[in-house]
């Protein structure tokens, strides 16, 4: 894969601790950069309206960038992005898994979800919010998915316990998925779901959910 990065380089940036947030047309400046399949499918599941590609909006994504101080351009007229808005760059442009979290309230129409994004060392927790926007939480990519995945199953339960969560793993050659709902003491989760009363799998404890959701990421993944 080119480095879909183009120059930006990523050695001096720190992670931030906090979760902050990107507009439409900044997401959609950032996989401008990017002609790649990782970029392609990044922009599918984040949702991005075909129109925030227009120059218009990518103008208006830039400009916003520019004013955060989070896009510089060179003498030489090269555009190169800062701070957060390089690591959000370079997860999305050169992730190589993603994760859609489906968030399921008591009835079908309670619905939310976030998309975490992995790349070879960056990854980004996003959940969209009004008018296009997207919270981000970002980190490093240290192995352990399963885990982080687990815990945010665990901290939806413990909010709603009537709810239900629903995991789909992609990557750029297949997915798979896990359904996961409270039972009793513990925990049903269906892998593989196409369907109502399809699945397998069934009642677990805690330390089976996260076996489980581990399943999904037992397939190493590369840049």
């Amino acid at each position: 894969m080119a480095d879909p990065m183009k120059g930006t380089p990523l050695e001096g940036f720190e992670l931030p601790d906090d979760v902050f947030g990107l507009g439409a047309a900044e997401l959609a400046y950032l996989m401008a950069r990017h002609e790649t399949p990782a970029g392609e499918r990044s922009r599918r599941l984040l949702m991005l309206d075909p129109r925030s590609a227009d120059d218009a909006a990518l103008l208006a994504g830039a400009s916003s960038l520019a004013s955060r101080g989070w896009l510089t351009v060179t003498d030489d007229g090269e555009a190169q992005t800062r701070s957060n808005a390089a690591l959000v760059e370079y997860a999305v442009g050169a992730a190589t898994r993603w994760t859609r979290v489906g968030l399921v309230g008591e009835n079908a129409s309670q619905m939310d979800f976030a998309v975490l994004v992995e790349s070879d060392t960056v990854i980004a927790l996003m959940q969209p919010r009004q008018l296009a926007s997207w919270f981000i939480r970002l980190g490093e990519r240290n192995g352990a998915t399963g885990a982080l995945v687990t815990g945010l199953v665990q901290e939806r339960f413990a909010a709603n316990p009537e709810s239900g969560v629903f995991l789909e793993v992609q990557t750029l050659e297949g997915s798979s998925n896990l359904a996961v709902r409270r039972a009793g003491s513990g925990f049903e989760a269906l892998a593989d779901v196409a369907g109502p009363g399809t699945g397998t799998g069934g009642i677990v404890d805690a330390d089976g959910l996260q076996g489980a959701v581990s399943d999904l990421y037992a397939e190493a993944v590369s840049a």
